[in-house]
């Protein structure tokens, strides 16, 4: 069903800053954290524009840095799974 979220639980709605670095110079952008549980977060790219993310990358909280792997993109929006 189009628009249907499958979620089984709801995802708090945030906005807290952060940097997504990726490639092999560890390039590192704005971010702002949309949504974020224990198996991975959404987040929205800050004054990049067409900027295409995929596999390995680090999301770098102020609590911390979670690898990640990017698991789809839509614009300026990020859904990033978090490694083991």
């Amino acid at each position: 069903m189009p628009g249907f979220d499958h979620r089984k639980r709801e995802r708090p709605r945030i906005a807290v800053t952060a940097r997504l670095i990726h490639g092999p110079m560890k390039e590192s952008h704005a971010v702002v954290v949309r949504d974020l549980h224990e198996a991975g977060a959404k987040v929205r790219l800050v004054g990049t524009r067409g900027l295409i993310f995929s596999g390995a990358v680090v999301l770098k909280l102020a609590s911390g840095e979670r690898d990640c792997t990017v698991v789809w993109q839509k614009g300026d929006e990020v859904g990033l799974r978090f490694s083991p």
